[in-house]
């Protein structure tokens, strides 16, 4: 044999070894990556049969809880919501893809639909966006840290809004993102971030679900719906009770799922003909599983630690604890099209519920693949550079409610002293209170600067140059007490 020929057959031979190393590698690598998935898929059914485990003892404790009047929390743990000062709000979901309101495009006739041009999303039409929701892009450890430099102290993220979507894996119900996302849980990274930036966790969930087969609701605004002649009081009674079942089940995978919880923001319940949603039980059975949690006056009745008035600001200071809803953006969902409120806007509507002993709760939507529209880093960007020097006058303090009565300007208060909020809208040049003693010191927060004032006949009086005060958003004049006067 040639050497030539003895070089191919070499070659050759080699050829196929490095094939046959090759093949046999490659079934390497498909067993290791059949033994991981086999590892993850085992890791992660292990981990749901966890948290089933946990939801259905939470189910069982609700059969023990004993029917009672429902009073504010007096819990320690509770008592950061009064001075809380400033939350975020977010409206989250299907609905985000499309850049409409959550849930109410559904409806027919309904009067939160902003833009006329955009698609018809009534009925069914609505549910085609399932399956485009796919937040690629979902990172809340941004959102949530821009809202901590901007003095937001609580947030709360939308879990299932009325169309009946959850954004957490459901053992109850057939729409949540189990089905439509593989089992991904958006609620765990927002609870991860507001324990890494120091802000209380709150879940917005409302008992109302347009998506549950055969709940009691007609789609459009401008009719009433009416029980069908086959289903009587008896039938509508186990039709809610089966429904009943679904809700507290769905409750109970939030109450036990991420750790504790700080805040449930519940948004009404609604059965036709049906006067009793479990009110007291159910609130009670959620203080047993998380006793320190602080929770609105939205599930059924006017039972709650703390009241909310929407959207626009109340004309008085309610009474108890209170909290201003509202949007900084167009309407509650993901509004592309339409400008975020200046922070001037935001600032007197902060500095309002502050001075009624109240706290404002902001909302903006998230876009569908996860990220936040770039104005709202610029917004929180600009009140972060503004509670630097002014965050203690606003978070963390306590308003004075009848402050009209006796100044010129709202006031709040802390340690000793009150707080003057000297907004852009103020028309003086001179600050007033009277029937007020004479303050140890009178200084600019900002600047730490003492000001001229006149005091006689209980009557303070402040002097404001042009030099002393900036217009942009908000100052501050501080008054210091050796004994703070009673208001």
């Amino acid at each position: 044999m040639k050497i030539e020929e003895k070089v191919v057959i070499h070659s050759r031979y080699v050829t196929f070894q490095m094939a046959e190393v090759a093949m046999r590698m490659k079934y390497f690598s498909i067993i290791i990556s059949l033994c991981i998935a086999f590892v993850v898929s085992n890791a992660n059914a292990q981990e749901e049969n966890h948290f089933r485990k946990m939801s259905l003892e939470a189910l069982e404790k609700l059969k023990t809880v004993k029917k009672i009047p429902f009073s504010r929390t007096t819990h320690p743990d509770a008592q950061w919501f009064p001075e809380a000062g400033f939350g975020l709000f977010m409206h989250w979901g299907i609905h985000s893809v499309a850049g409409i309101d959550a849930s109410w495009p559904m409806m027919k006739n309904t009067t939160f639909i902003f833009d006329p041009d955009k698609e018809n999303y009534y009925g069914k039409n609505y549910y085609k966006l399932l399956t485009k929701f796919n937040p690629q892009n979902y990172d809340p450890d941004k959102w949530i840290k821009a809202a901590a430099e901007a003095g937001m102290t609580y947030a709360v993220l939308t879990t299932k809004h009325c169309d009946g979507y959850a954004l957490w894996p459901s053992e109850y119900g057939e729409m949540s993102t189990k089905q439509y996302m593989n089992g991904r849980d958006l609620l765990m990274p927002y609870v991860e971030a507001c324990r890494k930036y120091g802000i209380k966790v709150g879940f917005y969930y409302t008992a109302m679900d347009w998506g549950y087969p055969g709940y009691p609701v007609i789609l459009d605004c401008s009719k009433t719906y009416v029980l069908p002649p086959e289903i009587d009081a008896k039938q509508n009674r186990e039709n809610y009770e089966k429904y009943y079942e679904y809700t507290v089940g769905q409750l109970s995978e939030l109450l036990t799922r991420y750790g504790k919880i700080d805040l449930m923001w519940f948004d009404g319940n609604s059965w036709i003909d049906i006067d009793n949603y479990h009110n007291e039980e159910t609130l009670a059975w959620i203080r047993m599983i998380q006793p320190h949690i602080v929770i609105n006056n939205r599930w059924g009745g006017k039972t709650g630690d703390y009241v909310t008035p929407e959207w626009a600001m109340p004309e008085k200071a309610p009474n108890g604890w209170w909290e201003n809803c509202t949007s900084w953006s167009g309407h509650w969902g993901y509004s592309p099209d339409t400008l975020i409120e200046p922070n001037i806007s935001v600032m007197d509507k902060l500095v309002t519920a502050r001075a009624w002993d109240g706290n404002l709760l902001l909302n903006i939507g998230p876009a569908p693949d996860g990220t936040m529209r770039p104005e709202y880093y610029k917004r929180t960007k600009e009140l972060a550079k503004w509670m630097t020097h002014n965050k203690e006058s606003l978070i963390g303090t306590r308003g004075i409610k009848n402050w009209k009565d006796f100044s010129d300007v709202p006031i709040t208060r802390r340690d000793n002293k009150w707080y003057l909020h000297i907004l852009p809208s103020f028309w003086g040049g001179v600050v007033r209170l009277k029937d007020i003693p004479e303050p140890r010191e009178i200084k600019m927060l900002r600047t730490n600067k003492t000001l001229r004032y006149l005091y006689e006949k209980k009557q303070l009086s402040i002097i404001l140059s042009p030099d002393t005060v900036q217009k942009k958003l908000n100052d501050v004049i501080v008054l210091y007490w050796d004994e703070e006067p009673v208001k």
